[in-house]
């Protein structure tokens, strides 16, 4: 028997739902900086997601990873030039994002 008491620590953090970091802070917040920014077709899958003849092992883009999404800089990009299906895609994450981010739990940390 040991002659010192035994200290455990345990931490179930879970990823950020939008950003899928597990240091993030406030999801809500992550997920607004996420959002904050434009967002348009991917410029080597052309917004399909695929890797079609970029790599011949690939499913999905490795540039995109499958969303068909590209994050511009502000200013970078006019909304005129964002396709409307790069619109709906944006919208149907961020639906799903904001649901997850809702659903989040707080970090947990327990010592002993």
């Amino acid at each position: 028997m040991p002659a010192s008491p035994l200290t455990v620590q345990i931490s179930l953090q879970r990823a950020c739902p939008a950003c899928m970091g597990v240091r993030c802070v406030d999801p809500a917040e992550c997920l607004y900086f996420l959002t904050s920014r434009p967002w348009a077709d991917c410029f080597k899958c052309d917004g399909s997601g695929w890797a079609g003849e970029c790599d011949p092992l690939a499913i999905f883009c490795g540039f995109c990873d499958g969303s068909g999404l590209n994050e511009f800089a502000p200013g970078q990009i006019t909304d005129d030039e964002i396709s409307d299906g790069a619109k709906e895609r944006l919208a149907a994450y961020v639906a799903r994002l904001t649901a997850l981010v809702s659903q989040a739990p707080a970090p947990l940390a327990v010592a002993a």
